[in-house]
């Protein structure tokens, strides 16, 4: 067939990313000798595990395991599929990575010929299967992170059934890897970037083909969240470290937004080692091993930012409870264009109650809306006014029927709706992110709860 695109495509120079037969990147290649073996285990993995002081206690098990092989971690921080490629060094690894690392030319092309797999966001995407099963189906190894965001609390987050199916169906085996210490180097709520401090990992547990054979998926599936488990705090409570930073409470103040003592909500803003209200004046103390106490007899805290957030969101459940309860924020919304840029579409206010979010203001297509890269309009779109195209929209998305939320703390939100689009939404206030997501989350479970309860006539 000699359509243009495949004109294109046969002119395309060697260096840049290979395709596939149909024109797409070739995803789940096997990794490249230079970019994987030279710059990655070789320059990459080795700097990261000097700088970060990681030690990684190996699996004989492991090496002599035939066949398909599904690496499965937990996901603390940033710099946990360097982690893991320093655990395997003989087998390449395929990584599934998020499809909005692939937006750079640059950084694609490098993760491509790595042979990174991306994966979007709450969306069947086939593209993604198809490259899995194509490591799998040539026995070679995936490393994926089934939580598929980085922790909040310390604490693990549930993850779906997806990747029970795929190592069923490949008939992979399976290790899982858990890694201490990377949470507390370099937590995701920080605002004064990575702690010194040791990091370690270690595969907890290692799953036979022949084992998995002689489960049903849902048994796998149980066995993989309960293996998954995990809470850093609760392991640095009996392995006590140091975590060194000039300002180590800076950002808690987006995960532990209410106040322990007065509970005020959003009133605790952070000062190097310190959190305060602005309320009530309740201090509280980072120590340099990563956890709070109260400065004083007469302040109030909890031990760890787990405890802090599973309490807050006690407090998210009862408030969406009481009628007429009701959430407000003046927000600046984003939307896709294509497969990965955003544009600028318009502004509004949201509102939260009775199990709806609901947007109004004025929006643009995204087509004329302002391109973003890097966080700033792109250079042509700088002056670019979209006042005179935007028009007045109202939308509501009902909470239950949301594929999910995903968040940036302090900086922004992305709403996937019941279609698998995405809407980027900038708070006014960028504190207010993790309410926002704990009262979306909250109002889901209460509304999913009623309409379990609730019987037919």
């Amino acid at each position: 067939m000699h359509t243009k695109e495949k004109d294109e495509l046969d002119r395309t120079p060697k260096s840049r990313v290979e395709r596939s037969s149909d024109g797409q990147p070739d995803y789940g290649r096997k990794p490249s000798f230079f970019w994987y073996k030279i710059f990655g285990t070789g320059l990459l993995i080795n700097a990261t595990r000097l700088f970060f002081h990681v030690k990684i206690k190996t699996d004989k098990r492991i090496k002599n395991l035939d066949g398909p092989l599904v690496l499965v971690g937990n996901h603390p921080s940033f710099i946990d599929p360097i982690i893991m490629g320093t655990t395997v060094y003989g087998r390449p690894i395929n990584f599934v990575a998020g499809a909005f690392l692939f937006r750079n030319k640059i950084i694609s092309h490098v993760l491509t010929k790595g042979g990174c797999i991306p994966k979007a966001q709450y969306r069947n995407d086939l593209r993604t299967v198809r490259a899995m099963f194509k490591v799998m189906n040539r026995g070679g190894v995936l490393g994926i992170f089934p939580e598929a965001t980085r922790l909040v609390d310390g604490h693990s987050i549930p993850f779906d059934s997806g990747l029970a199916t795929l190592v069923k169906r490949s008939g992979a085996n399976i290790a899982f890897l858990q890694t201490h210490g990377a949470y507390m180097t370099w937590p995701r709520w920080t605002e004064s970037g990575w702690r010194r401090g040791r990091i370690t990992a270690e595969y907890v547990r290692v799953m036979t083909k022949e084992e998995i054979a002689n489960m049903s998926v849902q048994e796998l599936q149980d066995e993989m969240q309960r293996t998954m488990v995990y809470d850093e705090y609760a392991y640095f409570r009996e392995h006590p470290q140091v975590f060194r930073s000039k300002k180590p409470a800076a950002g808690a103040q987006n995960v532990a937004c209410i106040c322990p003592k007065c509970e005020g909500m959003n009133t605790i803003h952070s000062d190097g080692h310190d959190l305060t209200c602005e309320s009530c004046g309740n201090h509280v103390k980072m120590t340099p091993y990563g956890f709070f106490e109260a400065a004083t007899e007469k302040d109030r805290c909890f031990e760890d930012l787990h405890q802090w957030n599973e309490w807050e969101q006690g407090i998210f459940e009862r408030e969406v409870s009481r009628p007429g309860y009701m959430l407000e924020e003046p927000v600046v919304v984003h939307h896709a264009l294509g497969e990965y840029d955003h544009a600028k579409t318009g502004s509004g206010k949201i509102t939260i109650r009775d199990g709806y979010l609901t947007f109004e203001g004025k929006l643009c297509k995204p087509e004329e809306g302002i391109i973003y890269k890097k966080g700033k309009p792109i250079r042509a779109h700088r002056n670019r006014d979209i006042a005179a195209v935007a028009q007045p929209v109202t939308k509501s998305y009902n909470t239950r029927k949301l594929k999910g939320v995903v968040y940036d703390l302090g900086e922004k939100l992305e709403l996937y709706d019941s279609d698998g689009q995405v809407i980027y939404l900038y708070p006014e206030h960028p504190q207010r992110i993790h309410e926002i997501c704990s009262v979306l989350s909250a109002m889901r479970k209460l509304e999913i709860g009623n309409a379990d309860t609730t019987t037919p006539d």
